[in-house]
């Protein structure tokens, strides 16, 4: 099914366009409107979404596995974002510049591949691993953990976490796109 909404995409098919926006915009519109957007900046932030798909499908070989699921996410991450920059536009009092919006698209790509990068490679440990490392990140203390996984003492949870963590870290580090992203971001 995410090969055919990419393919459509990809060739412009409008039939096929028109579906993944009848199926896919009503769950984007709801995040938005339910964070403070109106119905024009949930489409933006949609017809953005699809872009950066066709972006990512063609420059960078990007494989998604369910278009809805990495749709929406996108979508969120987009959202986030822009409320993030709104945030910062408030508190600052002052205009950005078009160099600023200039950059904000490529910013936002490269914090993308980073994402990418990392669930990747998240997927990719153990179950135990990754059960732990969700807790941990979602501020569940140690104690919590301790009874949800059935560990002895914080200390076997401690160093749980640290191997996980380092694990994770070393395939992410391992990873060449690990350099490219690094990179880039400098340079941007």
């Amino acid at each position: 099914m995410s090969k055919r909404f990419i393919n459509a995409l990809l060739e412009q098919d409008n039939k096929i366009i028109s579906e993944i926006y009848e199926r896919f915009f009503p769950k984007t519109l709801r995040f938005v409107n339910q964070n403070k957007g109106t119905i024009d900046q949930a489409k933006d932030i949609f017809q953005e979404s699809l872009l950066y798909i066709i972006v990512g499908v063609q420059q960078r070989r990007l494989k998604i596995d369910c278009f809805e699921a990495y749709l929406f996410t996108i979508s969120k991450n987009m959202w986030r974002r822009e409320l993030e920059l709104q945030k910062r536009q408030v508190m600052n009092q002052q205009v950005h510049t078009l160099v600023d919006k200039e950059m904000n698209p490529v910013m936002f790509m490269l914090e993308q591949e980073q994402m990418e990068l990392y669930r990747e490679k998240f997927n990719a440990l153990s179950e135990n691993c990754k059960e732990i490392l969700s807790l941990f990140f979602n501020d569940v203390s140690y104690e919590e953990i301790i009874k949800e996984l059935e560990y002895a003492n914080v200390n076997t949870a401690r160093q749980r976490i640290f191997k996980c963590r380092s694990k994770l870290l070393e395939m992410i580090k391992s990873d060449k796109r690990f350099t490219k992203v690094i990179k880039s971001y400098y340079e941007v």
